[in-house]
């Protein structure tokens, strides 16, 4: 099929992903779920965890008629050109830990689909250069027995010019969470993505972060853990490689919440992934939220 005209569409090749998958059960056999056009696929994944559905369930679309974006944005895509997928998780350890494992897992892919180097700008926003090419959104609940379920919902524009968002999604482009110029994968290395393969990629990283994890988390409630005293935990580990890929820290930013601005240099982040702003009278502030965005001059 020729890529490029807005009038047509391409579909997920599921075959040729199940193909690729090298995961363990991520995504495997019935715990793949596909639907070329849904409402939200974070919505369809948490419908099923409150049914009772294994962790491990991964809801894939083409299009989302109403994306769902962070801070109760819409997630605006171009139908058939992003990754949009919805993974089912009953983690044993901190949400917080799902925003690193998953922004790594997407830095991750794209070097290894595309040959390409990118970054994390705080707390889940996937940059390369300045331009964002994906972003993250977690959502918690219960189910019936009181378990924790997480949703991890990741959005990548994969193929396709950024232009093709105003000009197939008309005026409902301007709702979309722009703070930053947009790119896709296609634009910054030069030739069409396989989604399959990048999904492929995605799963894989996810779920050896995330069973490493719950193994951790399942021998510090054990009386004899497996770690000895010279081993780093896994969570450590992984706060440090989310961290040495964050082109926030070292920068002049300014943090929005709701209406509020605060300025200053992302001088750190702590263990729970908070950003450590230290604002101009010299104050250290924690942020636990907001848009980060890069003043001009």
């Amino acid at each position: 099929m020729k890529f490029g005209s807005s009038s047509e569409v391409e579909t997920l090749n599921i075959q040729e992903l199940q193909n690729q998958l090298g995961t363990r059960f991520f995504g495997v056999g019935n715990r793949l779920i596909y639907v070329p056009v849904v409402d939200s696929t974070n919505t369809l994944a948490m419908q099923l965890a409150q049914e009772g559905s294994e962790e491990g369930v991964v809801v894939l679309t083409d299009s989302q008629t109403a994306g769902k974006g962070r801070q109760g944005r819409r997630w605006i895509d171009v139908s058939g050109r992003n990754v949009l997928s919805s993974t089912l998780l009953r983690p044993l350890f901190p949400p917080h830990l799902l925003v690193m494992v998953a922004s790594l897992a997407v830095v991750n892919s794209i070097a290894e689909t595309c040959g390409i180097s990118a970054t994390i700008k705080w707390p889940n926003d996937v940059l390369i250069g300045d331009r964002k090419v994906a972003g993250i959104l977690i959502e918690t609940s219960h189910d019936l027995s009181g378990r924790m379920v997480a949703i991890l919902g990741i959005g990548v524009n994969v193929n396709g010019r950024i232009e093709d968002l105003s000009e197939e999604t008309g005026q409902a482009a301007l709702q979309a969470p722009l703070t930053v110029i947009a790119t896709t994968l296609e634009t910054e290395c030069g030739h069409r993505v396989s989604r399959e393969l990048f999904i492929a990629h995605l799963l894989q990283h996810i779920e050896t972060d995330y069973l490493a994890l719950q193994q951790e988390a399942r021998e510090a409630t054990e009386t004899f853990s497996t770690l000895t005293s010279t081993d780093k935990p896994i969570s450590r580990l992984i706060r440090e490689r989310w961290r040495s890929q964050l082109s926030t820290l070292g920068r002049a930013v300014q943090v929005r919440q709701s209406d509020t601005l605060i300025n200053g240099i992302a001088e750190n982040v702590d263990d729970n992934g908070e950003l450590l702003l230290r604002s101009h009278s010299g104050e250290l502030v924690s942020i636990t939220w907001g848009d980060v965005g890069y003043p001009i001059g």
